[in-house]
This record gives structure tokens, C-alpha cells and sequence, in this order.
């Protein structure tokens, strides 16, 4: 796909609404990660369900980079299994933060702030390459340095359409469960899990679309001054 202009949340929604459309099955196999995270961590201490959701959201995000510029399914996957030291830090660094949020709703603000800084280093970890990264400690270095760098590009825009994603992703599941509860035989759990499988890869294509908007963003205007 190409980005070559701003674009604001309902713009950016609208173009992950027809990548969703346009790869549907692999978009659901997006969120089968979460749904499956959620499902595990009803049996599981809370620490373990943050960590759970993590390497979930960490690897649909990943995959969903790659579906965005036109992979099959299982290549998308495959991509992110050939990275998993550097997705394994990432998940750490960038996602545990927003799996945090996650349980503790008043964290939100802060999660999306974080993520809207450093979540391109996903989005970097699959898509860039940094010739002088020789370990994989030096390429999660590159991959963190460049989401600041992409994030710098625009910060207030990146923040607020991260924050608006989470929004989105949380309102719509809040009434998304509440229908599947009220007017299906399905028990709340159940209707989360569906929910989950449902949205999140909205979710993190939105944030695939993002990050091509951020560099497009980075490429047409001047770096700040350090």
C-alpha cells in the first residue's frame, strides 16, 4: 500500500476498514492471538495474562505489517517468526505497557502515549532493514530509534490517532460484547473472546497504516532539531 498524505482518524480508518474488507480471512486470523490470549488468561495470574496479551498483540501487529504491503497469510507469519528475538523485546518494551492499559483502564492515557512513540519499531522490525545492525541487540536499537524518528515527524498526530484506535477498539468491543451477550446464546467470555478476534486486527492495521503515514509524514518535512 502507499500513503502519501496526511490523513486524519476517519481517513485512517476507512483505510484500515478496506484492508480488513480486502484480506478478510487473514485479517481474522489476526486476531485469533488475541482471542486465544484472552481465553488462556481466564486461567491464568494476572501477570501471566499481561504477558499473554503482549506477545499476542505483538505478533498480530507484526503479521498485519506484512499483510498490509500484500503477503499472503502464512508468508506473514513466517516474517515475524524469522524475527522472534527482536519482536520478543519489542514485546517487552512497546506492548506490555498497552497490555497493562488493558486491565487497568485509567492507564490508558499514558499506554496510548507510550505506544504512539513506540510502536513503528514493530512496523520497522518487519518492513526496514539497517545494514549496520549486525546483532539483534543493534537491530531492536535501530528499530526503537527509528519509531522516536518517525513518531518526532508528526508526535501530537501519532499520539492522537493511536489514543482514537484504542477509543475505537474499546467503545465498539464494549458494545460489540454487550450484543453478543444480549442477544446470542453466548456466555461474556465467550462474547470477549469473539470480540477480541473481531476488532484487534482492526486495530493493529490501523496502526500498519499509521506507521506508512508517519513515514510519509517523515520523508516530506524536515526532521526536528536535537
Amino acid at each position: 500500500m502507499t500513503v502519501d498524505r496526511p490523513l486524519g482518524l476517519s481517513e485512517l480508518l476507512a483505510e484500515a476498514v478496506r484492508l480488513y474488507g480486502h484480506r478478510f480471512w487473514a485479517a481474522i486470523g489476526l486476531g485469533l492471538p488475541m482471542g486465544a490470549a484472552y481465553l488462556a488468561g481466564l486461567a491464568t495470574p494476572v501477570a501471566l495474562d499481561v504477558i499473554m496479551v503482549a506477545i499476542a498483540f505483538t505478533g498480530s501487529y507484526a503479521a498485519a505489517a506484512r499483510i498490509t504491503v500484500g503477503d499472503p497469510f502464512w508468508e506473514a507469519w513466517a516474517q515475524a517468526a524469522l524475527r522472534i528475538p527482536v519482536l520478543a523485546v519489542l514485546a517487552v518494551v512497546v506492548s506490555v505497557p498497552f497490555a497493562i492499559a488493558l486491565t487497568q483502564l485509567y492507564l490508558l492515557v499514558p499506554a496510548g502515549a507510550w505506544l504512539g512513540v513506540t510502536c513503528f519499531s514493530v512496523a520497522v522490525a518487519m518492513l526496514e532493514q539497517d545494514p549496520d545492525a549486525r546483532t539483534w541487540f543493534h537491530r531492536v536499537a535501530f528499530t526503537l530509534t527509528r519509531s522516536v524518528s518517525l513518531a518526532r515527524a508528526e508526535i501530537l498526530h501519532a499520539i492522537g490517532i493511536v489514543a482514537g484506535l484504542m477509543l475505537v477498539y474499546i467503545v465498539v468491543g464494549i458494545v460489540l460484547v454487550s450484543a453478543l451477550v444480549g442477544f446470542g446464546d453466548n456466555g461474556r467470555d465467550v462474547a470477549v473472546a469473539i470480540t477480541q478476534v473481531v476488532l484487534s486486527p482492526l486495530f493493529v492495521l490501523g496502526l500498519s497504516v499509521l506507521y506508512f503515514e508517519q513515514r510519509a509524514r517523515a520523508l516530506s518535512s524536515p526532521q526536528p532539531k536535537t
